[in-house]
């Protein structure tokens, strides 16, 4: 049986926020039994029928809240060890496809937003959706010859991901306490980030950007936003074709899932290398694969710049520790803002090995990355860090590290990495140019 359609999104203490702090409990406990040194945490060894059973439950209700619950969901789907594979397959529902609201409601949210009733701004529009995701759900028309996708946001959505993320704020206090990670500061840029995804005006603008930066690089395509059927809570783009993440994984031969991976790493660092330019939002949901190589760049809501001065120390710590330079290290590890210069109680040591395990994919050019390299840098980053409790984490680095092990699990799934090594050292070794969101 079909899930029963949505009119509203769930709202208040009992239907939401405390329904949304069980979720994520339920996701992050194994982790956080790690972190804290109880037992292994190990959660690929969890009984593979129970967590099956929990993974269907968690996509009904996290399908129904959406918001800032779902994006988590949408994270434990792909990372490796968030749950055991049989679980996550059924998680990655989560990534394109959910629960979506009753076709009278997205009607009323265009006609609010564009002034006219769907079937007067588009010669077709089919009132079911194909995609529903954490803010808003997409749906095929067309616009003349002009084949395009339309993007409604929930009605509602901005208000209960304001709560979402007030319950986020407060727990991310809590949890960073005794440590030298201010929590407070790191839930203000959550916020600021997720609440810009409410705006489609913004995201359109950023998928501009993206466009002509991306479209430097041979085979990356981002859709062309249609104006004037977009506006703060609808965006029109044109139709793009492609295999879904999961179905080109399960079909593509190694050689077409290298050249893929090798386009998604590209896509990720070129931009941010050279241009300051950061989409933060690196799910298997957000890319297709087209059938001549190419892959196609979806989902600029969450994004923001960095000037120079950032990206110049970031790549300075890079070609530290991709060249060995372990004398400059404590300089350029406390340049970036993870250490406090001068702290005597850090293990410098320990964080150089660290580093060497993050940046191994970047020495060697013939290494391939896997679902077991991602857990080992957990284990040496986090959950098994000496240095845990004095590493500090400036709010531009939280997105950044979400970037970064969304990346790596991406590349594990399609098994990719050849070709890695010399597209890092084009774009670390690069001029800094950034552009600006306007």
């Amino acid at each position: 049986m079909p899930p029963k359609l949505l009119s509203h999104l769930p709202s208040g203490l009992r239907d939401r926020t405390w329904v949304t702090a069980k979720l994520a409990a339920r996701l992050g406990v194994a982790a956080a039994k790690k972190n804290l040194g109880i037992g292994d945490g190990a959660p690929d060894d969890e009984d593979e029928a129970d967590a099956v059973a929990r993974a269907e439950e968690l996509v009904k209700q996290m399908g129904a809240l959406k918001g800032l619950v779902m994006k988590v969901g949408q994270m434990a789907s792909y990372l490796p060890g968030a749950m055991p594979p049989a679980a996550q397959k059924i998680l990655s529902e989560l990534q394109a496809s959910t629960v979506a609201m009753e076709p009278e409601v997205i009607e009323r949210e265009i006609e609010r937003e564009l002034g006219k009733k769907p079937a007067e701004l588009f010669d077709e529009f089919d009132r079911a959706p194909f995609a529903a995701a954490s803010i808003g759900q997409v749906h095929r028309a067309r616009l003349g010859e002009r084949q395009i996708v339309v993007k409604v946001q929930y009605p509602g959505i901005e208000e209960v991901l304001t709560s979402d993320l007030k319950t986020a704020g407060t727990l991310a206090t809590l949890s960073s306490m005794g440590s030298k990670v201010k929590g407070g500061e790191l839930a203000s840029e959550l916020r600021q980030r997720l609440l810009e995804e409410c705006d489609y005006r913004i995201e359109a603008r950023n998928q501009r950007v993206f466009g002509e930066v991306l479209g430097r690089i041979r085979g990356a395509r981002v859709p062309e936003v249609v104006p004037e059927r977009s506006a703060r809570r609808v965006l029109s783009s044109a139709l793009a074709e492609g295999q879904r993440f999961g179905a080109f994984v399960a079909g593509a031969s190694q050689p077409e899932r290298d050249a893929a991976g090798a386009l998604v790493y590209e896509g990720c660092f070129r931009p941010l290398f050279q241009h300051g330019l950061f989409n933060a939002d690196p799910h298997p949901g957000n890319y297709l694969f087209a059938a001549d190589g190419g892959v196609v760049f979806l989902d600029f809501g969450c994004a923001r710049t960095f000037d120079a001065a950032f990206i110049d120390r970031w790549k300075a710590l890079a070609l530290c520790v991709t060249d060995s330079d372990r004398a400059r290290f404590p300089e350029r590890l406390a340049a970036v803002g993870f250490v406090s210069p001068g702290d005597k109680r850090f293990d410098f040591d320990a964080q150089w090995a660290a580093m060497g395990v993050l940046y191994r994919p970047m020495r060697d050019p013939a290494f391939r990355f896997t679902r077991e390299f991602v857990r080992e840098t957990y284990d040496a980053l986090v959950f098994k860090n000496v240095n845990k409790l004095r590493l500090a984490m400036p709010p531009e680095w939280l997105f950044l590290n979400r970037l970064q092990w969304g990346i790596f699990a991406i590349l594990a799934e399609l098994g990719a990495g050849p070709g890695v090594h010399r597209l890092w050292r084009e774009v670390i070794e690069s001029k800094t140019e950034p552009v600006t969101l306007a």
